[in-house]
């Protein structure tokens, strides 16, 4: 098992691993990969078990402790020097799944990054809330996203 920062690249297997984990909905388009890519590569993680891609974890930064919609289509709102990490997708392939990898990618993308940034931001849906508060997140409120047309939570990790 090993995860590696992503590069322009891993365009093709982020935009696989993104289409197969997440509703048709939910899922970026794959101008927003490339394009998120493109301006902050090194905000992604992919994991590698027996040397395939099974899953990845990646966001941009900004300055709030909060995942605007915006940011999702738009990757010219990444602040390069952004005090929050944002993530937008944490991802594995469903059979993958059920065995610790997806926490560990959490735990591992907020070691990595913890001294470049104040916190890290994150929606996810109402029965992802405990996993998130077992990798440290704090539920914050029900977020304003309508990202998909479904009801999102902001969960947080402050570091100061």
């Amino acid at each position: 098992m090993e995860i590696k920062v992503a590069t322009k690249d891993d365009l093709e297997t982020i935009n696989f691993l993104e289409k197969t984990c997440f509703l048709k909905t939910e899922a970026a388009s794959y101008e927003s990969l490339r394009s998120r890519l493109e301006v902050y590569s090194e905000g992604y993680d992919i994991l590698y078990v027996d040397n395939k891609a099974v899953g990845y974890i990646g966001g941009l930064k900004n300055d709030t402790l909060e995942l605007n919609d915006d940011m999702y289509h738009d990757s010219s709102l990444h602040c390069p020097r952004g005090r929050y990490q944002t993530i937008f997708s944490v991802c594995i392939l469903p059979e993958f799944q059920r065995r610790g990898y997806a926490s560990m990618m959490v735990k591992h993308y907020v070691e990595q990054r913890k001294d470049q940034v104040d916190g890290f931001v994150l929606t996810c849906k109402d029965h992802l809330i405990p996993f998130y508060e077992k990798c440290g997140f704090s539920f914050e409120k029900v977020s304003k996203s309508t990202h998909g047309n479904v009801k999102w939570n902001d969960m947080i990790l402050k570091l100061c």
